[in-house]
């Protein structure tokens, strides 16, 4: 599986890819009621490269992805206060590309498998959209959020915070669509993967493999199915996404590095819980 903004974060590149299916939302062929009154944003993937514009709202806004590998898509990124696009271009080229998770705040996203449009919640200032070729230094644009899009938020019925290190949601929702409100009110990155246990898997098995073998090491495949799965935010982050999970049982986990610690992935401190979809 190939590897997109996630090489960004280094180890936890690996992680992330074999989690999920690591893919942007792509633009929906009609916009939904919710987000009609949103402003979109469109990355594009052209043969001659990336393609992003200079200038966009702040506020609520969706942003989508045209063209390209579904596998290797581009993203939207926050540039930190101070930073150029020059300084992370140097940061992703250095022995540790881990350096640039310091130079940006990542947005979140989702896999292929959401309903309707990704909506953010962006603050004005600078950003970078970036593409991750096979080889080669990625391609990196730089973009401005300016006026206030002035759109209203979604209105979300299952709102999920990202914390250190847990996840503060319900433990049981209905089955079909539901609009997700995440945000990270941690002080490190999160992700969120939902995923279903095989048969006669439990939740300490998957945490003995995140542990051991885990995501792009050797050993056993994985004991899951992939499900939904959202992409790592940085911290005062939020955004929202819609989702159409079938009823079951389903494990929630974070396995992206402490960075702030011990580098053990979030799911060795706890940050695993069960949810019922009926």
């Amino acid at each position: 599986m190939k590897h997109t903004a996630m090489k960004l974060i280094a180890a936890a590149v690996l992680a992330s890819s074999l989690l999920s299916a690591c893919r942007p939302v792509q633009a929906p062929a009609a916009p939904t009621e919710a987000a009609a009154e949103i402003p979109v944003v469109t990355l594009k993937v052209t043969e001659t490269g990336l393609e992003a514009p200079a200038e966009i709202p702040s506020g609520i806004v969706a942003v989508t992805v045209e063209g390209g590998d579904p596998e290797n898509q581009p993203m939207l990124a926050r540039l930190n206060e101070g930073v150029t696009v020059e300084q992370l271009t140097e940061a992703l080229a250095s022995p540790n590309p881990l350096a640039a998770l310091a130079l940006v705040s990542l947005l979140g996203g989702s896999n292929a498998s959401v309903d309707g449009p990704v909506i953010h919640e962006l603050r004005a200032g600078d950003y970078v959209a970036m593409l991750f070729a096979d080889d080669g230094p990625p391609q990196l644009l730089p973009v401005t959020a300016g006026k206030p899009s002035g759109a209203p938020p979604p209105a979300a019925d299952v709102q999920v915070s990202l914390v250190d290190f847990n996840f503060m949601m319900p433990d049981q929702i209905a089955a079909g669509r539901h609009v997700w409100q995440i945000e990270n009110t941690g002080e490190q990155w999160h992700e969120m993967a939902i995923v279903q246990l095989n048969e006669g898997k439990t939740v300490e098995d998957l945490v003995a493999w995140v542990n051991s073998s885990g995501p792009g090491g050797p050993g056993e495949p994985p004991p899951y199915a992939e499900g939904a799965f959202w992409h790592p935010m940085g911290a005062g982050q939020r955004a929202w996404v819609t989702w159409n999970i079938p009823a079951g049982e389903y494990t929630v986990i974070c396995i992206l590095p402490d960075v702030a610690g011990d580098m053990r992935p979030h799911v060795a401190h706890g940050m695993v819980r069960t949810l019922v979809v009926k």
